[in-house]
């Protein structure tokens, strides 16, 4: 009983197997990798280039007049310049994509086909289209354009509401009137343009009429904004565009007119409050006007310069003259303590600090001197003698002298006093009289000159909140820096080079892995007698080096290298065959295989021949009446042999022929019967047999393969050693359950196997069950002849091709 399920999956993994079909499979490895890379040049070459030209920019904002005035003008501001999410999406916005492309030339886009790909040609077309639209249906309407000379060109259109298709032929540099359009068309290289529709085609070039809404929202279907920091407020502004010149100037005008927008709506604010201080201070102006025309008639009607003034002046007055009278009261009082000091004696001379300075008391003060003079003389005498000396008595009479000078003075000075008092106590009269009639006019004239002052205060805190708004509006300078404008040198990013090829060779790769993978697991050949002893308990007789060189037409060859690796395996097998019987009478060994090609009858032959040099007498008998090869091998007539043995026809006498080796003879198969079933089974078959054992010591008999036909199985269970040939890697593994079949089925129970074609490296590295040969040289032998080689090359091409894939070329 089979020791293992044979399965069509390769269960098991063997490393060494895995490489030898991956060094079998280099070609396919090779063929692979040239496709992958085939493949990605195609692509390269003929995908249009994509350019992702990009601006880096750095949100900020700041007025410089806040610095300047030292005034808050966040309240001017509408928007948060630091809230990053919304300028990144204004700047996607259409308001601004449209500002942008205003300032581009894009309401007419040129074109020219290549040979493959169709270039826009931004700024460096080689003719010039000037256009007035009347209908819009000609917008984005590929408008074709042919030079036919340096004076005439031919434009036609299709318009895509209905169909109709135009053309006609015009001059150069003359306006043309069409029903859509007018157009009028320059050549700035007519060089260019003869060369590229010499190359290309006539209709080489051609021109769309753009509307501002298309390239809009082709715009900022394309845009990014990536922020880059949101902490350094950075953000990257980039568009996917075939033309690298034309998407570096879009992403560079979209953060120019961003700045400019920014600073426009910073500053709106401060416009309307501008507009609102001219509005309020003509209004005030003409105020002002009035009041000062109320005030004029005023002062007219009253004939004062101003209330206030004469308010003033009368207040003054009084203000003196009730000072002067305070400064006599002083002077009266002052006289009547000097007259009372005089009179008793007292010191006076501590009135003399008071008078300095008065101009009009000189006389006074001299007088006051002379009498502290005498008084001082009169204190000295009295200490030298008494008050009754002469001395004494004729000082006292001049202090009594002066002290009346001095009293006459001061009364003098006093009368004067007065006379003054009194004309100042009748200008006071007067003053107050006049300060009665004063409170009607002052109080009508401050109402005119409030009013007045409201308007002239207004009018100037107006003027100078406008000086304050107008510097703040001038202060409105946009902070978002350009950190890196986009550049017009940039590699596209689609196709990316590198990455198509790697994921092209990877995908060779990975095709080429997987046909390894495929074959390894639907890999269902044979390679060494360790994969058949898992499948089944037959007999494990030998094995066959594969003989590399060219197989002579005889294909015997233990005659002609007996010391060769292969002479060595077909003696092996001699000896294993006593140990399945070893009988001293006649054998017959019987050889099969499942297809044809598995080497058979190379087995036979070799193993007669072998067996022949031992001294034995043997016989091959060819019982592969279907397609006969023994004949071949011997390079003799297929006349006679055993189709016409077991029809009668012959006898064996007459078909048996020696061959060159001693001991060694052969019957062929004969003509192709129609029935070579029949006469295997016929009884004469027996009698051959009988007849030959008499004759040989070892009967041969080269059968068909039981895979295909069943005529042999009545011989393999008539052999003494059924010798089953399974051929290494073109054998499959399901072969085997042929095997096992012939065993429990049809009771071939001493059935043996021999591997053939096993490569000579196997052998070297120990493959199967101990089989090394160090004889330092391997032979071989190849062939490919079968029962289906005819029919091979009537088999559809792509069944043939999947084949190999699978089953032959691994």
């Amino acid at each position: 009983m089979p020791k293992k399920k044979v399965s069509p999956i390769n269960e098991d993994f063997d490393f060494k197997l895995m490489v030898t079909i991956a060094g079998k499979n280099l070609l396919w490895f090779a063929l692979f990798m040239l496709i992958s890379v085939l493949i990605a040049f195609l692509i390269l070459r003929y995908t249009a280039p994509i350019y992702e030209p990009a601006t880096v920019m750095r949100f900020s904002s700041e007025n410089n007049a806040e610095n300047v005035l030292g005034i808050n003008t966040a309240l001017l501001n509408n928007k948060d310049i630091s809230e990053l999410a919304a300028n990144m999406e204004l700047i996607s916005s259409k308001v601004i994509v449209e500002r942008a492309i205003a300032k581009l030339p894009l309401q007419i886009s040129y074109y020219a086909k290549g040979a493959v790909l169709v270039n826009e040609l931004y700024k460096l077309s080689p003719f010039k289209v000037e256009y007035s639209i009347r209908d819009s249906q000609i917008c984005d309407v590929p408008i074709m354009i042919d030079f036919a000379d340096q004076k005439s060109v031919i434009i036609s259109y299709m318009l895509p509401h209905n169909g109709e298709y135009r053309t006609g032929t015009y001059l150069l540099g003359k306006w043309i009137t069409l029903p859509e359009c007018n157009l009028k068309v320059t050549i700035n290289n007519y060089n260019e343009i003869a060369q590229v529709q010499k190359d290309i085609s006539k209709d080489a070039y051609y021109f769309t009429l753009n509307r501002l809404n298309t390239i809009s929202q082709d715009v900022i279907k394309n845009l990014q904004v990536v922020a880059l920091n949101p902490e350094a407020r950075t953000v990257q502004i980039k568009m996917r565009q075939q033309n690298l010149l034309k998407g570096a100037d879009i992403v560079n005008a979209i953060a120019s007119e961003f700045s400019l927008y920014d600073v426009e709506k910073s500053s709106e604010s401060a416009n309307k409050v501008l507009d609102f201080i001219d509005n309020t201070i003509l209004r005030i102006d003409n105020e002002l006007s009035n009041s000062e025309t109320s005030i004029e008639i005023f002062k007219k009607k009253n004939k004062i310069i101003s209330p206030e003034i004469a308010i003033g002046e009368v207040r003054e007055k009084f203000n003196q003259l009730q000072s002067q009278m305070l400064i006599i009261e002083n002077e009266l009082t002052f006289y009547d303590k000097i007259k009372l000091d005089v009179k008793e004696n007292n010191d006076v001379g501590r009135f003399l600090i008071s008078l300095y300075g008065r101009s009009s008391d000189n006389l006074l003060i001299n007088q006051i001197s002379k009498l502290q003079e005498l008084i001082d003389s009169q204190d000295q005498i009295r200490i030298q003698a008494t008050e009754n000396s002469e001395v004494y008595k004729s000082v006292e009479i001049r202090i009594k002298n002066q002290q009346s000078i001095i009293v006459r003075t001061i009364a003098n000075e006093e009368a004067a006093l007065r006379l003054k008092k009194s004309q100042i106590q009748n200008q006071l009269g007067i003053n107050d009289k006049q300060f009665g009639e004063l409170p009607g006019q002052e109080a009508e004239f401050g109402r005119l000159k409030r009013l007045f002052d409201i308007n002239e205060k207004f009018y100037s805190l107006l003027l100078e909140k406008k000086a304050e708004f107008s510097i703040a509006r001038a202060g409105f300078v946009s902070q978002h820096i350009i950190l890196q404008e986009a550049r017009y040198d940039s590699p596209p990013v689609s196709p990316n080079r590198s990455l198509i090829l790697s994921a092209c060779i990877m995908v060779g790769f990975l095709a080429s892995f997987i046909l390894i993978i495929t074959r390894y697991l639907l890999y269902n050949e044979i390679n060494a007698l360790e994969e058949i002893g898992q499948y089944t308990d037959a007999a494990l007789l030998g094995i066959i080096p594969k003989y590399k060189r060219e197989i002579p037409v005889s294909q015997l060859l233990v005659d002609k290298n007996p010391k060769s690796v292969i002479s060595e395996a077909f003696r092996s097998i001699r000896t294993n065959l006593q140990f399945i019987s070893n009988e001293k009478d006649s054998k017959i060994i019987a050889v099969t295989s499942t297809i044809s090609g598995e080497g058979k009858t190379f087995n036979a032959i070799n193993l007669a021949g072998v067996i022949a040099f031992s001294g034995k007498k043997v016989v091959i008998i060819d019982l592969d009446m279907r397609k006969p090869k023994i004949h071949l091998g011997f390079n003799v007539e297929n006349n006679h042999g055993i189709s016409t043995l077991l029809i009668g026809k012959d006898v064996a006498e007459d078909c048996i022929i020696h061959s060159s080796l001693a001991n060694l003879d052969f019957i062929t198969a004969g003509p192709i019967p129609p029935n070579p079933a029949e006469l295997i089974i016929n009884p004469r078959m027996d009698e051959l047999l009988n007849f030959l054992k008499s004759k040989y010591d070892i009967i041969i008999i080269d059968l068909p393969p039981v895979g295909i036909v069943s005529d042999g199985i009545p011989m393999m269970q008539k052999a003494d050693y059924p010798i089953y040939i399974l051929r290494a890697n073109y054998s499959r593994k399901m072969f085997i359950s042929q095997i096992n079949k012939l065993i429990s089925e049809n009771k071939v129970s001493n059935l043996s196997i021999i591997l053939n074609g096993i490569e000579m490296s196997r052998l070297k590295y120990g493959y199967g069950y101990g089989y090394s040969y160090g004889y330092g040289y391997g032979y071989g032998y190849s062939y490919g002849y079968g029962y289906y080689d005819e029919d091979e090359k009537q088999r559809p091409l792509y069944k043939r091709v999947i084949d190999v894939i699978l089953r032959r070329d691994v």
